[in-house]
Order: structure tokens, then C-alpha cells, then sequence
């Protein structure tokens, strides 16, 4: 079911659950009433920046879209998150886009024993959010996390193990790439450690493709090292999505004249490898998507985690 931004009233009692103070939330009774699930969609988007809520019923256990609809719309009225909305072609109204509010600061900063920034700067924050250009970009890069998230739930064999979004993956790669997600997977019984470029069309592809240097760079020096402990992985994949198959087709063209992948070169480098997906198959990311460089056959994300990229 898509959210067409018409989310479910809230009842009036809910509305009045947590008392105010000075027509602010008492910032103590909120802490009190939010769940461990409420908390980790706070530290989901920090990391992220931004999600739909069907990207959050993906990422989160809520029962069904709508149950998520009327929490979100309850920590929206309690400003532990911030929306907003925009115009589409037609006239219509995308659905709502979440981030974190002030109140939602207020209980991450008191979480980690920090001073929570101030309400203005979080105003601000939102609305450079909001009209960033690179807004649909960041959400495209957020729906594979939310699709590969819910098929990793829905699977007794399928493990994300690490999702991390573009600051932190440009840190697990010491700043020699700066990828937009940095991935450790693992199905049947293999890993696979994978730097994600989502592409919408926008960048010209001779620029896409001299981020191909960046990833050199990284294999000799011995790959990505995610800050969260990880077994110990045989070089790394670099995935790239793109929005359709001509570009898919012209990238992977520019890729195979410049490919710097292959075989370790000296000790402590890594191999690492190219695959790419365009399109609608973005929306099942686990599935046979996946078209290694200078490769014939699809293969899903099991397969590549299977296939080591130092070889």
C-alpha cells in the first residue's frame, strides 16, 4: 500500500497522552513513553537523514503500513520527528518524508551524554533537508536499505549484517572512496562485503566512472573496514545502481576500458569487483540483479557474496 501522505488521524486522547510544558513537550515524559522500536527509528535516522514511512515499516517490525502510519503521525505531534512533503509533476502530493525533530534530538543527545542542538538549528536543518537537490537521491539510496532490510527479515537464511549510509561509509574507506552505503551481507553461508553507488542520471558518466581510481586506492590499501566488527572478508564488491538499463549499458561500457579490479597485486592489497542493477530491479536488491563486469548472467547478492572478489 503506497502513503499517499493521507495518514490516519490520531485520536484525540493520544494526542493529550504526554503532557506540555509552556506548549513544549515535557522532554521526561516523553523519554518514559517511547519504545526500544521508537529509539532505533531515531538512530535510523540519524544515520540516514531521511525516510519514507513505507521505508520505515520496511526497516522496522511495525505489524502493517498503517500501524506505522499512526506512530509516525504520534512522534510527529510530539516533535520527535519533523515532515514534509513536495509537489509532484501531476499536482499531487508525495507522500510524507521523516527526519528527526527537535524533541527526537533532545533524546539522542541524552542518549549519548551530549548537549542537544538548538531548536532553531534543527529548523534549519530540515528545511536545507527538504529543498536539497540531492534529496531524491539520498531516498533512492534509502529504498534499497528499506527492500534488502525486509527481505533479510523475511528470510531464514539472509543477514544484513551492516548498512552503513554515505559519512560513515566514506570513514569505514579511510576517505579514499566515498560510496553511498557500505554493505555486509550474508546468505548461505557466505559474506559479502560491498561499497553501493546509487546513480540517478545526473552525473556525467566519465565522472562516475573515475570513481573507479577511489576504489583502487582502497584495495591497496587492504578494502573497507566497517567500524562495527566483522569477520574477516576476501576482497569487496562495488555495486552500482542505476535508473535504467541504457545507463546501465553505457556505464558498464566506460567501466570495462578502465577497469583497475582484479587479482591482490602485493601483500595486505584485496581484489575487488564490479556488478551492476538498474532500474526497477533496485526494488528487489537480494534478488538475480546483479550483472557482474564482463559478465553474461544475473546473479543474486547470495551468488556474488559466494563468488570472492579476490579472485
Amino acid at each position: 500500500m503506497p502513503d499517499n501522505g493521507n495518514t490516519p488521524a490520531v485520536s484525540p486522547p493520544a494526542r493529550r497522552r504526554i503532557r506540555h510544558r509552556g506548549g513544549a513537550v515535557d522532554p521526561v515524559e516523553l523519554a518514559s513513553r517511547l519504545t526500544e522500536r521508537d529509539r532505533t527509528l531515531l538512530r535510523l535516522l540519524d544515520e540516514h537523514r531521511v525516510l519514507t514511512s513505507n521505508q520505515i515499516a520496511d526497516l522496522l517490525p511495525y505489524p502493517n503500513l498503517n500501524r506505522a502510519q499512526r506512530r509516525l503521525l504520534a512522534l510527529w505531534h510530539w516533535h520527535v520527528l519533523d515532515r514534509f512533503r513536495h509537489p509532484t509533476p501531476n499536482g499531487a502530493l508525495t507522500g510524507w518524508r521523516y527526519t528527526l525533530g527537535v524533541a527526537g534530538h533532545g533524546v539522542l543527545a541524552a542518549m549519548r551524554g551530549a548537549t542537544p542542538p538548538r531548536p532553531s538549528s534543527v529548523r534549519e536543518q530540515v528545511l536545507r533537508l527538504a529543498t536539497d537537490p540531492r534529496l531524491d537521491h539520498l531516498l533512492g539510496i534509502n529504498d534499497v536499505f528499506a527492500a534488502l532490510t525486509a527481505h533479510a527479515r523475511g528470510s531464514g537464511e539472509a543477514e544484513l549484517r551492516l548498512w552503513h549510509g554515505e559519512r560513515s561509509a566514506a570513514a569505514d574507506c579511510g576517505g579514499l572512496a566515498r560510496p553511498d552505503a557500505l554493505i555486509v551481507y550474508r546468505e548461505h553461508g557466505a559474506g559479502l562485503v560491498a561499497c553501493y553507488e546509487h546513480d540517478t542520471g545526473t552525473e556525467p558518466l566519465t565522472r562516475v566512472a573515475e570513481k573507479l581510481d577511489g576504489y583502487a586506492e582502497l584495495a591497496r590499501a587492504g578494502g573497507p573496514h566497517p567500524a562495527r566488527k566483522t569477520q574477516q572478508h576476501h576482497g569487496f564488491w562495488v555495486l552500482f545502481g542505476l535508473h535504467s538499463p541504457a545507463r546501465e549499458a553505457n556505464l558498464r561500457q566506460r567501466l570495462a576500458t578502465v577497469d583497475h579490479t582484479g587479482p591482490a597485486l602485493a601483500d595486505g592489497d584485496v581484489g575487488w569487483r564490479i556488478a551492476t542493477a538498474n532500474g526497477e530491479d533496485l526494488h528487489t536488491p537480494a534478488g538475480p540483479v546483479w550483472l557482474p563486469l564482463h559478465a553474461r548472467q544475473r546473479q543474486h547478492l547470495a551468488d556474488l557474496a559466494h563468488t570472492r572478489a579476490d579472485r
